[in-house]
C-alpha cells in the first residue's frame, strides 16, 4: 500500500483537533515580559565611547535564560546551560575540547594517561595569570575540586565524586583528606582513580572551570548555593584566568565582560561581550533585526522569519542531541518487543521533520547521539503503518496485547511546537490501532512521573558529551530512571569503561547499539540540526563557537580572541 505523508497543514490539523485530548498537568510556564529589560541599565554598558572601542567593538549574546545569572561552575547543570557561556570566557580549564570531543591545550599543555587508565597527569603552563594578576599554579586546580566536591557547596560533581580515591569519604565529610589529587610541584597536578575508567579527563575535568583558590579558599559554600546568590555578582569573586574579565551584572537583566589584555593566549581582538536578557523570542528577532543581537542560537519557528533578514548569516549546526522516548518496557503493555518496535514503525519521524520542524530533524535509531561513533547497519524503522498493525496483531494473538490499551504519554517541553509534535503522533498511534492519553508535565512531577514509572512513553531529550556517558545512565540508575536493565548489556556497558583500547571500546559500543535497536527499551527517536543567526558584522566566529550554542556542556570558544565586530 502507498505510504500516506502529511503535510505541515495537516499537521497542523491534527493538532487542532485533538488539543482537546491533551491532559495538562501543572501550570503553565512563566511568561517573560516583553517588554526590553534593563534598557537604562544595558545603556552605558552597550555603547562604549569610540576611543575605546578599538577594532574590535561589542559582541552581544542573548542570556537565553530567564534570570540571566551567571556561575563559573558547569560540573553541574543547576544553574543553567545559559550560565556557562560567560563562565567559558572568563574562566580557564585545563584543556578545551572542540565539535569533534578533540581536546586542545589550555592551562595545561600536555597531560598523560596510565596504560590502566588509573592515573592522569596534567602539566601546566607557567605564564597564565589571574585577572588580579596572580599566577595560576596547581594548586588552584586542587582548590577547585576540593571546593565542589563539598557538600555544601550543592554541586555534586559525581564523576568526582565516585571517581578520585577518597572521592566518597571527602564528600561525605569523614575525612578532610582527598588522596586522589596529588600535586607534586606547583605545575604539574594528578588524579588518581579508584578504578579503569577510560576517557574520564574527557568527562571530567572539561566541566571544571579552574577557580582563584587564593579567593575561594574564603569563600563559603552556601554563599554560591542559589541561583541568585550575590556571589555571582560580586567581580571581586568572578576572577578568573580567561580571555575575558568579568565587569558586572545585574540580575534578570544583562552581564558584561571586558577584553583581558594580559591573557596567555593572546589579547582578544573585542573590547567587550554582552550577555543580555531580551526577553521573549519575539522580543529576540526584533533585537537581531534590529542590530542589538549579534548571535542568536533561532528558535525553529523562526527560521524561515530569520532567513529573510538582509543583515545576518544563517549557519546549520548539526548538533551531537537528539530526542527519545524512555519506555516503560516492563509493563503489561510493553512488555513484548513486537509491541514497541510497532510503535516505532508507526509514527511518521521524517515528516514530522518536514511537516513540523522546517526540516530542521532527521530520524535517529540509536542511544549513541555522536555520529563517530553510530553502529553501521541499525535498522531504521522507517515508517510503515502496516508492518507496525502486523506486529501488535502478532503480539495480541500470543496475549501480549490489548487493544483496548491506553498509552500514557509524558512530554514536558511547552511550547506550541511540541503540543504539535505530540499531536502528531497520538494521530499516527490511533492509525495503527493504539490509543494514547497526552500528559504534559513540569517542575517536579516531570522526576516524579520518571522515578516512580507513571508513564508508558517519556519524551525528554538525550545529550551525553561522550560514550562511557552512558553507561552509567543505563547500568546504575534506578529502573524507571534507566532504560535498560538486561544483565548482558549492563556487562558490555561496564565492560567498555574498562577497555582502553578505542577499537576495541567501539565494537562494544556497536553490539551495544545492535541490541538495544532491536530490543528498544528506549525509542530513539529525532536528532536536530539548529540553526544559528550571526550579523555580519561578526568575524571570527568559526564553526567550534557555533557547536558551542548549541552544545554549551562542552568548551567550543578556543578561538574567542579573534572574534571581532565591525561598528
Amino acid at each position: 500500500m502507498k505510504k500516506s505523508r502529511l503535510s505541515r497543514r495537516d499537521f497542523l490539523s491534527i493538532s487542532a483537533m485533538t488539543a482537546a485530548g491533551v491532559l495538562i498537568t501543572a501550570c503553565a510556564p512563566a511568561v517573560v515580559p516583553s517588554d526590553e529589560p534593563g534598557a537604562e541599565a544595558m545603556a552605558e554598558a552597550t555603547v562604549a565611547p569610540a576611543e575605546e572601542a578599538g577594532d574590535g567593538g561589542t559582541l552581544t549574546f542573548s542570556t537565553g535564560s530567564p534570570w540571566g545569572t551567571y556561575s563559573p561552575f558547569r560540573p553541574t547543570y543547576q544553574y543553567g546551560y545559559s550560565s556557562n557561556t560567560p563562565a567559558m570566557l572568563t574562566h580557564s580549564r585545563l584543556f578545551n575540547l572542540d565539535r569533534n570531543n578533540v581536546p586542545h591545550p589550555d592551562l595545561a599543555l600536555e597531560w598523560e594517561v596510565s596504560d590502566d587508565a588509573t592515573t592522569y597527569t596534567f602539566k601546566l603552563r607557567e605564564d597564565a595569570k589571574w585577572h588580579d594578576g596572580e599566577p595560576v599554579t596547581a594548586h588552584d586546580v586542587e582548590a577547585t575540586v576540593r571546593f565542589i566536591m563539598t557538600q555544601a557547596t550543592n554541586i555534586n560533581p559525581q564523576r568526582w565524586i565516585s571517581s578520585l580515591v577518597g572521592g566518597q569519604d571527602f564528600y561525605d565529610g569523614v575525612s578532610d583528606e582527598l588522596p586522589g589529587i596529588q600535586v607534586p610541584d606547583d605545575f604539574t597536578v594528578i588524579f588518581q582513580l579508584t578504578e579503569t575508567k577510560v576517557g574520564w579527563h574527557l568527562s571530567a575535568t572539561t566541566d571544571l572551570q579552574i577557580l582563584p583558590a587564593h579567593i575561594f579558599n574564603g569563600v563559603a559554600p552556601e554563599d554560591i548555593v542559589e541561583h541568585h546568590a550575590p556571589a555571582w555578582y560580586t567581580p571581586e569573586l568572578n576572577i578568573g584566568s580567561g580571555p575575558f574579565k568579568f565587569v558586572r551584572a545585574e540580575r534578570d537583566q544583562f552581564i558584561e565582560l571586558e577584553r583581558n589584555d594580559d591573557y596567555y593566549g593572546g589579547a582578544p581582538k573585542l573590547d567587550r561581550v554582552i550577555f543580555k536578557n531580551f526577553g521573549t523570542a519575539d522580543t529576540q528577532f526584533i533585537a537581531l533585526q534590529k542590530g542589538e543581537l549579534d548571535v542568536w542560537k533561532v528558535p525553529q519557528d523562526f527560521y524561515e522569519q530569520v532567513l529573510a533578514l538582509d543583515n545576518v548569516d544563517v549557519n546549520l549546526v548539526n548538533r551531537n542531541y537528539i530526542r527519545v522516548f524512555l519506555m516503560n518496557y516492563e509493563s503489561d503493555k510493553l512488555s513484548d518487543k513486537r509491541v514497541r518496535q510497532a510503535l516505532a514503525y508507526a509514527i511518521d519521524r521524517e515528516g514530522i521533520c518536514e511537516g513540523l520542524y522546517s526540516g530542521l530533524c532527521q530520524p535517529y535509531n540509536s542511544y549513541m547521539e555522536m555520529r563517530p561513533w553510530l553502529a553501521p547497519g541499525l535498522n531504521q524503522y522507517e515508517y510503515d503503518p502496516e508492518k507496525a498493525k502486523e506486529l501488535l496483531a502478532a503480539a495480541e494473538a500470543d496475549g501480549a496485547w490489548d487493544p483496548n490499551n491506553e498509552l500514557i504519554v509524558n512530554w514536558y517541553y511547552g511550547d506550541a511546537l511540541h503540543q504539535d509534535i505530540m499531536a502528531a503522533i497520538q494521530q499516527n498511534l490511533a492509525a495503527v490501532g493504539v490509543n494514547t492519553q497526552l500528559q504534559f508535565l513540569e517542575g517536579t512531577l516531570v522526576s516524579d512521573a520518571a522515578a516512580n514509572c507513571k508513564y508508558d512513553l517519556m519524551y525528554q531529550g538525550w545529550g551525553f558529551a561522550f560514550p562511557e556517558d552512558y553507561n552509567s545512565f543505563f547500568t546504575d540508575a534506578d529502573r524507571c530512571t534507566s532504560p535498560w536493565g538486561d544483565p548482558d548489556a549492563r556487562a558490555l556497558f561496564n565492560k567498555t569503561a574498562a577497555t582502553v583500547d578505542d577499537d576495541e571500546r567501539r565494537t562494544i559500543h556497536e553490539e551495544i547499539q545492535i541490541k538495544l535497536n532491536d530490543e528498544l527499551p528506549m525509542m530513539p527517536f529525532l536528532q536536530f540540526t539548529g540553526p544559528l543567526a550571526i550579523s555580519k558584522r561578526v568575524s571570527g566566529f568559526d564553526e567550534d563557537a557555533q557547536w558551542n550554542q548549541y552544545y554549551p556542556w562542552n568548551n567550543g570558544f578556543a578561538n574567542a580572541v579573534n572574534w571581532t565586530v565591525s561598528e
